[in-house]
C-alpha cells in the first residue's frame, strides 16, 4: 500500500473532471484498509472513498486523501435446492458480475444488466432498474467501521433500504467502507417467471415480435443491454455520470394538481406516494439535447449530462439550472443522484 501525492483524478471519475487529490491510495484487502486507518495521513486529513467514479462530481481539487477500493473476488458460497448465495467483493465490476451470474444460470439479477459501476456501490444507493431493486436480492452487506476499525455484517433488514437510499447514505455516511456483498439468488428452474413488466422491455418484445414463451434469462439480459446501449452514452468515449438526478417522489395531492396541468405525465405508484419521471420533466422543461458551452444533456436521454472540458463547478451550475427550471414549472425538487465532492 503506497500513498501517493498530487494525483490527477480525471481518470477516476466518469465525468472526466480534471481535479487533483492531495493524497491518493489504492487498497486491495480488508487488512490494507485497517492498516490505513492507523496511518497519520488518514488521521490528519479529510477523506473521500471513491466508489468507481460513476456517480462522483469533484467540485474542485480535493485537499485530502482519496481512497480507491480495489478488493476483487467472487464465489458461490451456498447452494440448496434452487437457492444460491453468492459473495462478491466490493470492487468487482457490476456488469461483469451480472453476466457471470447469467452464464451460470443464476437468476433474479438479469434485469440489472449493464448498470455502470462496481458492486460496493449497489447497496449504498440501492440501485434500481427495469423493475428490480437490489434490496430484494441482498442477503447481507460486509463493511468496515472506519471509527472502531471493526468488521461488520449487516443483514438486509439492518440496511434500511429505501428508494435509491440506505443506512450507508444516512446514519453511516463517511463512517464505513463496504468490502463485500452476499446475494440471495436462484438457480434456473422451470417455474421461474421473468420480470418483463417494465415498459421498455414490453416495447422491445412487441417491436421484435418475440414469443414470450421462448424467452430465457440470457435473452432478458441481452435485451436490456441492447436497450441501454441504444439510449445511453459509452462512458469510455463520452464523459458522463449517466442518470444525474433521482426520479422525484411527490404525495398524491401534489400529483393530482400536476395532472390537471400536464395530463401526459409519466408516473408510478410508490408506496403511498407517486414517483415521477425525472427525464420527462427535464425534457418538458426544454433541456433535452441543450448545450451550454461545454456541457449538455444527452440528445437521446434528458436525464444524462455530458461533460466536455468543463470544471466540476461549471457542471454543477449547469445541473442547478435544470433543477431551477423544473422547480419553476412543476414545483418539484430534483435531487442529484451524483455525489458532489
Amino acid at each position: 500500500m503506497i500513498i501517493q501525492e498530487n494525483i490527477s483524478l480525471k481518470n477516476y471519475n466518469t465525468l472526466g473532471i480534471e481535479a487533483k487529490a492531495k493524497f491518493f491510495v489504492v487498497i486491495k484487502s480488508e487488512e490494507e484498509l485497517v492498516e490505513l486507518l492507523d496511518n497519520k495521513i488518514w488521521i490528519e486529513n479529510k477523506r473521500f472513498i471513491l466508489w468507481w467514479g460513476a456517480n462522483t462530481l469533484f467540485k474542485s481539487d480535493f485537499d485530502g486523501l482519496v481512497v480507491k477500493n480495489e478488493m476483487m473476488w467472487k464465489e458461490i458460497i451456498k447452494e440448496e435446492w434452487n437457492d444460491v448465495q453468492v459473495r462478491i467483493w466490493a470492487w468487482e465490476d457490476w456488469p461483469e458480475f451480472v453476466d457471470w451470474c447469467v452464464e451460470k444460470n443464476i437468476w433474479w439479477i438479469e434485469n440489472l444488466a449493464m448498470i455502470p459501476g462496481c458492486v460496493w456501490a449497489s447497496p449504498i444507493g440501492n440501485i434500481w432498474a427495469y423493475g428490480v431493486e437490489v434490496k430484494d436480492l441482498i442477503e447481507s452487506v460486509e463493511w468496515i467501521n472506519l471509527e472502531s476499525k471493526e468488521k461488520k455484517i449487516y443483514k438486509n433488514s439492518e440496511c434500511k433500504f429505501g428508494y435509491r437510499d440506505s443506512i450507508f447514505k444516512n446514519e453511516l455516511k463517511d463512517k464505513f467502507v463496504v468490502t463485500g456483498v452476499i446475494w440471495k439468488l436462484k438457480i434456473a428452474n422451470e417455474n421461474y417467471e421473468l420480470n418483463i413488466n417494465y415498459s421498455d422491455i414490453k416495447r422491445k418484445i412487441d417491436e421484435s415480435n418475440i414469443n414470450i414463451a421462448n424467452l430465457s434469462v440470457k435473452d432478458i439480459a441481452a435485451m436490456i443491454r441492447d436497450i441501454r446501449n441504444n439510449k445511453l452514452p459509452d462512458w469510455k468515449v463520452i464523459w458522463t455520470a449517466w442518470s444525474f438526478f433521482k426520479n422525484p417522489v411527490v404525495n398524491k395531492s401534489e400529483f393530482e394538481k400536476l395532472k390537471e396541468k400536464y395530463d401526459n405525465l409519466l408516473w408510478f405508484d410508490f408506496e403511498d406516494k407517486i414517483k415521477l419521471s425525472a427525464w420527462q420533466l427535464i425534457e418538458m422543461a426544454g433541456f433535452k439535447g441543450m448545450k451550454v458551452w461545454n456541457a449538455w444533456t444527452y440528445q437521446y436521454h434528458a436525464l444524462i449530462i455530458i461533460n466536455e472540458w468543463w470544471s466540476g463547478q461549471e457542471v454543477m451550475e449547469f445541473a442547478s439550472s435544470i433543477q431551477s427550471k423544473v422547480k419553476e414549472m412543476f414545483g418539484v425538487d430534483l435531487e442529484p443522484e451524483v455525489n458532489y465532492v
